[in-house]
């Protein structure tokens, strides 16, 4: 059957059923587990690690990088990919007679409900895509206001200090939340080597930090790490408001992305909690 594709302007011809698939995104990855097609799929990113029994599964190479000897043994009848830098790989991909799918990268907790269709509908399974995202949105709307009117801060490193922007499902959560964060108004996924002087002026109730794979970070190497930077003097930093939050949880744009959500608001409003409670 014939798939328009909207990032490549033209259809895509896709097995009705695909029964070998290969995803080089841990987020469709994911999603792929959760409408229980993992016996579909045949082989995965380095980076796919929801749920941990995608362990058990061949890594066919990076987010960039693709081991082409290994994918033509697993023999797929589809290939899906993201969007974002992942782009370059789609032509290659193509050009060496693979059938391939990107799923666009979102921007919004909306876009990431909306992913989970789209692959439900490339892999033939829209009925259970729908029901897993209906289920999501049901946890989405707990969300609504449950941080309203808290200041946050969300810095992640990837080689480098980075917060997000308005163009961010992260972002959006956090408003749907409540929330207002330091770079809303920034029409930008990312914001790199964020401005310390915005994040002062911005005065943040609460730092959220999420981890690097295999880092073990603590409200005090947050503390130093913001300090070199010159952001010692944040209220937050004063106080430890601080919020640890693991390896690819918010950063992570699959279904457990909602899971995470709710941790980090639950997170947020107990160090605010035990710090009120201090002060009565």
């Amino acid at each position: 059957m014939k798939l328009y594709s909207e990032v490549l302007g033209k259809s895509v011809e896709v097995p009705d059923r695909p029964e070998r698939v290969v995803s080089l995104a841990p987020a469709i990855t994911e999603t792929l587990y959760m409408l229980g097609l993992e016996e579909r799929v045949v082989g995965v990113s380095f980076f796919c690690d929801k749920p941990p029994q995608v362990s058990k599964k061949p890594r066919v190479g990076a987010y960039l990088n693709v081991n082409y000897s290994l994918l033509e043994k697993l023999r797929p009848d589809l290939v899906l990919v993201t969007t974002g830098a992942q782009r370059e790989r789609i032509a290659e991909l193509e050009s060496k007679g693979y059938v391939v799918y990107p799923i666009p990268l979102p921007v919004s907790v909306y876009g990431i409900l909306d992913g989970i269709i789209v692959v439900g509908m490339v892999v033939g399974e829209v009925d259970k895509a729908r029901q897993l995202a209906s289920s999501l949105l049901d946890r989405l709307m707990d969300l609504r206001g449950t941080l309203k009117g808290v200041k946050l801060y969300y810095e992640i490193d990837l080689g480098g200090p980075v917060s997000v922007g308005a163009y961010s499902y992260i972002g959006d959560a956090f408003k749907l939340m409540g929330a207002s964060h330091v770079f809303e108004g920034q029409r930008i996924p990312y914001v790199i080597n964020p401005s310390p002087e915005a994040v002062k002026a911005f005065d943040p109730d609460v730092i959220i930090y999420e981890q690097k794979l295999g880092e073990k970070a603590s409200i005090e190497s947050v503390r130093r790490s913001l300090e070199a930077r010159g952001m010692g003097s944040l209220r937050a930093l004063r106080e430890g408001k601080v919020v640890i939050m693991e390896y690819d949880s918010l950063a992570h744009y699959g279904p457990s992305f909602f899971e995470a959500a709710k941790t980090m608001a639950e997170r947020v409003k107990a160090v605010l909690g035990a710090l009120r409670a201090e002060a009565a």
